[in-house]
Order: C-alpha cells, then sequence, then structure tokens
C-alpha cells in the first residue's frame, strides 16, 4: 500500500491544501466575495473625492436608466433599481446566471451637498454619479503669514 513515509507524506499534504481551498470557498462565499450577490451587497460601488465633488460609480450591467431611481436627502443617497428580464419573446430559458432582481443601496455621505447641481450618467453598464460638496463643506487653504 504506502511503500515508506514520503508517499504518506505526499497525501496528507494535498489533503490540507484541498481543506484550505474549500474553507477559502465557504468564506468567500459567506462574505459575498463568491460570486453571488448577497443582500445590500449589490451593486458594487466605489466612492472618490476630488475635494470639490464626490464621484460614485455602481456596477449595473442590465439596468437601463428608467429602470433607475436615484435620491439625495439629508446627505444620503439612495440608489434604487431593477434589472428586468432580458428573455427574447417566444424562447424558454435554458440558463439562467444573471438573475432578475431588484436593488437598492443607501450611503451616509460624510459632506454637506448641494442636490441642485447633482447630476448621473450611465455608461457602459457604469452609474456615474457627480455629487457637488456645498461650498461650507470644500476644503479651504489657510495662507501662513510670518508674524
Amino acid at each position: 500500500m504506502f511503500r515508506n513515509l514520503n508517499d504518506i507524506d505526499r497525501i496528507f499534504g494535498n489533503m490540507g491544501l484541498l481543506r484550505n481551498q474549500m474553507n477559502r470557498l465557504f468564506e468567500d462565499f459567506e462574505s459575498g466575495r463568491g460570486g453571488y450577490p448577497t443582500a445590500g451587497s449589490w451593486p458594487k460601488t466605489n466612492f472618490f473625492d476630488d475635494g470639490d465633488n464626490i464621484l460614485v460609480y455602481c456596477e449595473i450591467p442590465g439596468v437601463n436608466e428608467d429602470e433607475i431611481n436615484i435620491k439625495l436627502h439629508n446627505n444620503l443617497l439612495t440608489i434604487k433599481g431593477e434589472r428586468k428580464s432580458d428573455t427574447p419573446e417566444g424562447y424558454a430559458i435554458l440558463r439562467q446566471e444573471r438573475k432578475v432582481n431588484s436593488f437598492s443601496r443607501s450611503f451616509t455621505l460624510p459632506v454637506e451637498i448641494d442636490t441642485e447641481k447633482t447630476s448621473a450618467t450611465l455608461k457602459n453598464g457604469i452609474l456615474t454619479v457627480k455629487i457637488v460638496k456645498a461650498q461650507a463643506a470644500k476644503p479651504k487653504k489657510i495662507v501662513v503669514q510670518a508674524a
């Protein structure tokens, strides 16, 4: 069966590697990194601040601009939408990996904003929301003078 101890070490070493990979798979699934969106984690969203504006990028492939609702109230940004079925008329679904679902994400913004100047665009499945900071929230440079 086993010729020497090296054979046993090699077999159990591979089993340890398999165990580590399975643990990582389950951890990724539970945290939402495993490719399946969990509640509150879709769409994936990034925020960037340039001092005057906050840019928000959301990945929402398969969602049309008329299926998106964006609200900005009291520094709370809410993005809602729905990805509808794209099944061609008269066809039966054989396999469906892109789920039909509704989504809603809310984010508290760290600064006061100018809601009148905020805008949003959708291009190639990426929603871009440009949020202009209120004048009071913009950073101000203070000049130091010699005494």
